[in-house]
């Protein structure tokens, strides 16, 4: 009994051990450890996206809400064809790509709040 506690608490660190290797992004071992890390990068700046585009959202009217639902719907579209390809094995999306694209938009949406709030929402900046 505990020879198996032994190494299921052996199994447990182990586990805990790499995982905690693979977090370090700053090292990152090999290639998926590197892609494992750029997830977390994307994933956060994609959560940063959506509060902006909320927050934006929660100051506008009901045209200017639609107007920058198309605009969004649009950039997805965008983003999503420039950052993917088909290769031998499949489709390939590029998340250096999707990282930079989703950066680059949640600036953007950032420079329109700040408009919203200073002198107020420009529907034609909206497009």
């Amino acid at each position: 009994m505990k020879m198996k506690r032994k190494l299921g608490l052996a199994g447990l660190l182990l586990g805990l051990s790499l995982s905690a290797y693979a977090d370090n992004c700053d090292h990152a071992r090999n290639t998926y450890d590197a892609v494992h890390c750029d997830n977390k990068v994307y994933v956060n700046a994609d959560n940063e996206l959506n509060k902006t585009y909320q927050e934006l959202r929660s100051k506008l009217n009901p045209q200017q809400k639609t107007i920058l639902k198309r605009s969004q719907l649009t950039w997805i579209r965008d983003r999503d064809q420039s950052c993917s390809g088909e290769s031998d094995v499949g489709t390939v999306i590029s998340t250096g790509c999707q990282l930079r694209k989703t950066q680059e938009r949640n600036s953007w949406l950032h420079e329109r709040l700040r408009e919203c709030i200073t002198i107020g929402c420009k529907t034609s900046a909206l497009r």
